[in-house]
């Protein structure tokens, strides 16, 4: 009887774990174009920041070269100030880190930002969830700061994991 409860047990454990091993919902997908002879990289989900009615907000992500290494962060904004140049962003981190930068690209009305990142800061990234995120327009001065969603605050931990271990899927 002791037997068949340890091994219950243990298989408890087991599912317990695997269930939550596997409640990382961000990989990423390599593209590859072989007309073209290019090689495409990116995640399977959009990090979104909004408010209620997603009138206002940006989305985050990170360019990843060819060869599967991270090249900068890239953010679009949607009703942050209209054109866009100097832009900056502040990231906080649920330890207290934080992050701010400023955006390196020309000007534009597309509401794009790109924001090359430290080695300390891509630690920052890689180890510690999110908390909060503020983009702010470097041409107006407007700006949004939005909660980062439960299912957003590991994104960049996951992003890093495949890109360490090399785990891609195809699209």
């Amino acid at each position: 009887m002791k037997k068949v409860k340890l091994i219950t047990m243990m298989l408890l454990m087991m599912l317990t774990t695997i269930s939550f091993g596997q409640s990382d919902s961000v990989y990423l997908i390599k593209d590859v174009d072989d007309m073209a002879d290019k090689t495409y990289i990116y995640p399977s989900t959009n990090f979104i920041v909004a408010n209620e009615t997603k009138t206002i907000g940006f989305t985050v992500d990170c360019y990843i070269n060819q060869k599967g290494e991270f090249g900068f962060l890239t953010v679009t904004m949607v009703n942050i100030g209209s054109c866009n140049e100097g832009d900056e962003i502040i990231i906080l981190f649920e330890n207290g880190g934080k992050i701010t930068k400023k955006s390196w690209n020309d000007f534009n009305c597309e509401g794009n930002a790109y924001f090359y990142l430290t080695k300390d800061e891509i630690e920052l990234l890689r180890t510690n969830p999110l908390s909060k995120i503020r983009m702010i327009n470097g041409r107006t001065y407007d700006s949004f700061t939005g909660e980062v969603q439960k299912k957003d605050k590991r994104y960049f931990i996951q992003i890093f994991y495949a890109l360490d271990n090399n785990l891609f899927s195809e699209p």
